[in-house]
């Protein structure tokens, strides 16, 4: 075979084979994953205190939360308050708390009171990336 015809036949090849579907044309996997949801308080926001909501990696709490939110009345239309954990690892996750803190919050302290809460094992893994978990959250 002659130079010229050996180069169009390597070409063409080269060609076929750098057309082929491939990895890259697929839907890209997450890097992270998040929680959201809304939070259904019953009951009247008080005027006084701090209400938090944690998402916590151990239950019973051991240690800072993997997120953490303040809510204010302001934040809350007809009962209802959104949250979004977002950014998260991908790992398991064992409860999200609402606690309303009479007092104001306090880093370490046990002066609050647990209003609302979804205990249970939350997995956040790249094929089951966007969770939303409601909670019902009761002032009394």
């Amino acid at each position: 075979m002659n130079k010229l015809a050996k180069v169009t036949i390597t070409s063409f090849l080269v060609m076929a084979i750098s057309c082929e579907d491939s990895e890259a044309d697929k839907d890209p996997l997450p890097e992270f994953g998040s929680i959201s949801g809304a939070v259904n308080f019953v009951g009247t926001f008080p005027d006084t205190g701090e209400a938090l909501i944690t998402l916590d990696t151990q239950w019973p709490v051991a240690g800072p939360p993997a997120g953490f939110s303040y809510i204010t009345s302001s934040d809350v239309e007809n009962g209802v308050y959104d949250y979004s954990f977002s950014n998260l690892s991908f790992r398991t996750y064992e409860a999200i708390t609402v606690t309303y803190w009479p007092e104001g919050y306090v880093t370490a302290g046990t002066n609050y009171i647990l209003i609302g809460s979804r205990i249970e094992t939350i997995n956040v893994t790249q094929d089951n990336a966007d969770l939303t978990i409601n909670i019902d959250a009761t002032f009394n």
